[in-house]
């Protein structure tokens, strides 16, 4: 299956497959601490890994239709996060996203939430959605609760650290 132009779309910004080009934007963006604080095990990934990272986005959306891609903003395409679908093994499809701490506060990170329910919804016949977070992620709690999520879960990561899984079911 070709690669789309777009995943999906909103008023600001495009989310669309990773490119080569967004090596040094994504590295710098995964080597953000405050980026990273709240994802996985908390620590950046290493330019290998945000290399594989690119590459099995990109495969699974060949593969799946969907997944993971860049999120740039539409005025000058800059890549300024990502945002898209992962499936854990054994597990319902979750939303994941992290942005720029340049760009929290104006309401981005709710309208590309929006925009990730919205393609799920709509584009890709995805549910129930899932998004696994920190309980101290407050930002990104109240997020997922703007778009209609709710606590469905509380377990642990991979790491054995707790985390929380948000539910949206279809309406």
């Amino acid at each position: 299956m070709p690669l789309p132009d777009i995943l999906f779309e909103t008023d600001r910004v495009i989310c669309r497959p990773f490119e080569a080009k967004d090596f040094d934007d994504l590295l710098t963006l995964q080597s953000d601490k405050q980026v990273y604080q709240y994802v996985g095990d908390g620590k950046p990934l290493p330019p290998d890994q945000v290399t594989l990272w690119i590459n099995r986005s990109r495969e699974n959306i060949e593969k799946n239709g969907f997944g993971t891609g860049a999120i740039v903003r539409k005025n000058d395409d800059q890549l300024i996060g990502w945002a898209g679908f992962v499936w854990p093994e054994g597990a319902e499809v979750e939303i994941i996203y992290g942005l720029s701490p340049n760009e929290w506060g104006n309401g981005l990170g709710t309208e590309i939430a929006q925009g990730l329910v919205d393609a799920a919804r709509n584009r890709y016949k995805i549910w129930p959605l899932h998004a696994t977070v920190d309980p101290e992620n407050n930002r990104s709690i109240n997020l997922l609760k703007k778009v209609g999520f709710e606590l469905f879960a509380k377990t642990k990561d991979e790491d054995g650290l707790d985390t929380d899984i948000y539910e949206l079911k279809l309406s």
